[in-house]
């Protein structure tokens, strides 16, 4: 799996606010002897390696300017490893505790879509929300393959794209840890807007690059990643949403339960004490102790308002 990216002369401007007024923010680190089968896997052990990075002076996205190609893309995450289900289900419970309030107050109930739905953990929860249909799309087919076979049926295979939602209308939208990944981030949210029935809700989880402990570690924050093509700050993040329709916009950090095993695999530890520690939880019993940690995650949810309030 080779990176590839778009020509030179073809520089993205920002991908939120479209503005051309940038700083630079990280040059481009990419080590072929570490690509794998798991770089565009979820909740990998992190490599440490990134596309060139700029930073919008206008919104205060960081995003990479030559990203790879769209068929790149589409051919990395289809043949991309799945091995964190355990993490994946973690994942899910605090997303779906996090939403939980917003879920509560909205008063569609027709069609939930999660997109990355992965092997699909939040989705049994959506449908114990009461919604009527409840489909998950993931490009991965290893992720589907984990799926159990009740969650399977309610996955759909490929990149996001309307051509997948024809026969619904959905009254919300779900994308955990996926914008970070788009080569259009404006368009995916602007087209989630259009699906939308008035009155329904986009809920997005992403990296705030701007958290104390990512700007802690610098490039050696786990979200430093050649997966991410760009990274939120809340400023960011409300501009997306704001840009693309949505009103009553809520933003706030949340928090993350995994096991100690698993925070520390995202440490910029050296191996060798990686491996030490690890055998020291497990001798006492300590590796699969679930710990909760607000570790610079963002939710944002935005509403699609209803045709009198436009």
């Amino acid at each position: 799996m080779m990176h590839s990216s778009i020509p030179a002369t073809t520089e993205r401007v920002c991908p939120v606010c479209g503005s051309s007024s940038h700083i630079h923010f990280a040059n481009e680190r990419i080590d072929q002897a570490k690509i794998s089968d798991y770089t565009y896997a979820s909740r990998k052990q992190p490599e440490f390696m990134c596309l060139r990075l700029r930073q919008c002076m206008v919104c205060d996205l960081v995003y990479a300017p030559t990203p790879p190609t769209s068929d790149t893309l589409l051919t990395a995450y289809s043949e991309a490893a799945f091995d964190s289900d355990t993490e994946a289900k973690a994942a899910a419970r605090s997303y779906s505790k996090a939403l939980a309030p917003y879920v509560k107050n909205l008063a569609g109930r027709s069609a939930a879509i999660d997109v990355g739905a992965g092997s699909g953990p939040l989705l049994p929860w959506l449908c114990d929300c009461g919604f009527t249909s409840v489909i998950g799309i993931e490009p991965s087919r290893a992720a589907i393959d984990a799926a159990p076979p009740n969650v399977r049926v309610m996955l759909r295979e490929g990149m996001f794209s309307p051509s997948l939602l024809t026969d619904v209308q959905p009254s919300l939208f779900c994308s955990f840890m996926t914008l970070e990944h788009l080569s259009d981030p404006c368009e995916f949210v602007r087209t989630t807007y259009n699906l939308l029935q008035p009155g329904g809700m986009l809920a997005v989880i992403v990296h705030n690059w701007r958290a104390p402990l990512n700007r802690m570690l610098g490039l050696r924050s786990p979200i430093i990643d050649v997966e991410h093509l760009q990274l939120f700050s809340p400023n960011a993040l409300q501009t997306l949403l704001s840009r693309s329709g949505f009103v009553s916009i809520d933003i706030q950090s949340i928090s993350n339960s995994y096991s100690l095993k698993y925070w520390l695999r995202l440490t910029p530890l050296p191996m060798a004490f990686k491996t030490i520690i690890l055998d020291a939880l497990h001798r006492f019993f300590l590796s699969d102790v679930q710990l909760s940690l607000r570790v610079g995650n963002l939710l944002a949810v935005g509403i699609k308002p209803l045709e009198w309030e436009k």
